[in-house]
């Protein structure tokens, strides 16, 4: 793990407020990853596609369902971000 380190005047007021924007931040994040797994599944259960099956490509994208499997794709491709957003958030530790 590497240090980061931040000037400030008054550390004692910017400490809280760092610490309680990585908290927004985690949260926000926290309702999207809610968000994008609800339409996962949704969509996962419409198309009737196992999402492992579809990441490795075994599912065949047929007119009727092209824009929907690439909706999915892309809902995943979004879980994983937010997810490793999230993971290096809570990773953070603020010392004084």
């Amino acid at each position: 793990m590497q240090t980061i380190s931040l000037k400030s005047n008054s550390p004692d007021d910017a400490i809280p407020l760092l610490r309680s924007a990585i908290d927004r931040e985690k949260r926000i994040i926290t309702e999207s990853l809610r968000i994008a797994k609800e339409k996962i599944g949704r969509l996962s259960k419409v198309l009737g596609v196992d999402i492992d099956k579809l990441m490795k490509g075994d599912i065949e994208h047929t007119e009727s369902n092209e824009l929907r499997l690439i909706e999915l794709e892309g809902e995943i491709e979004l879980m994983k971000h937010l997810e490793s957003e999230l993971k290096e958030l809570e990773s953070v530790e603020i010392c004084k």
